[in-house]
């Protein structure tokens, strides 16, 4: 990462904790690509990576907050769910 980006999310980040926000643990999309490679899955391109991400926050547990398990959990659902698509666009040629 370019030091011009690393310095616009330290400001946003102290921008952020100076109304409240606790942001000290980010979350990136490299994160989810680390899951895809440690399990052997296919990569994910980053805005799959984000969908992950969104699905993860969907089910999120207020009590347990967002965890390794809980990421790979979602990323599980992300390619059940693009498998299907898959299937059903093959089913269905337009």
């Amino acid at each position: 990462m370019e030091s011009k980006t690393i310095k616009i999310i330290e400001v946003a980040r102290e921008l952020l904790k100076t109304q409240g926000y606790f942001v000290d643990n980010l979350w990136h999309v490299e994160d989810v690509h680390f899951i895809c490679e440690q399990n052997g899955l296919p990569k994910i391109t980053d805005d799959d990576a984000m969908e992950v991400y969104r699905i993860a926050n969907d089910q999120f547990d207020g009590d347990t907050g967002l965890s390794w398990p809980k990421l790979e959990r979602a990323l599980h659902t992300f390619l059940h769910r693009k498998a299907i698509l898959s299937t059903l666009c093959e089913s269905y040629p337009t």
